[in-house]
């Protein structure tokens, strides 16, 4: 892949992503005080929480499919698997342990896949917890990619 191309594919990959980040950062506000259950939840809520976990999700997927991979592009790694981009993400010091964003992509995963909700309230939990956390790996990814981009301008 030609450079400029790798560097128009993280610049949109950074556009998109803050996007998205600013949709979670709006659902996490919006779900602040809900119960880590869904016992007694109003439907409003329930679409709240919903809400919440597939932009987590969403935010996750960027991170890692877009974000990360471009940025491997653009400092000429090789193409490789997912353990491979988190593993070089932890390398660069974005993510303290790659089992941490391994483990977010797991519950992207159980998102993505839990049709009837039956583990909405696990995963809501687990996102809200999680989301400080992954609020740290963002801003240090988009810090590097950005130190990227100017000096490859």
């Amino acid at each position: 892949m030609k450079r400029d191309q790798a560097r128009r594919l993280l610049e949109q990959g950074l556009a998109e992503f803050a996007g998205v980040r600013g949709h979670l950062n709006y659902s996490s506000e919006q779900v602040a005080e809900l119960a880590d259950t869904s016992q007694g939840a109003t439907e409003k809520q329930l679409e709240s929480a919903e809400a919440f976990t597939g932009r987590f999700a969403r935010c996750v997927d960027l991170l890692v499919n877009k974000v990360l991979r471009s940025l491997d592009r653009m400092e000429l790694n090789p193409e490789g698997t997912l353990l491979d981009v988190i593993n070089r993400a932890e390398k660069r010091g974005l993510v303290g342990c790659a089992a941490d964003l391994r483990e977010m992509k797991d519950v992207r995963n159980m998102i993505a896949h839990d049709y009837a909700g039956a583990k909405a309230a696990e995963i809501f939990a687990y996102c809200r917890e999680q989301k400080p956390v992954f609020d740290g790996i963002c801003q240090r990814a988009v810090t590097q990619a950005e130190k990227v981009l100017s000096l490859r301008s």
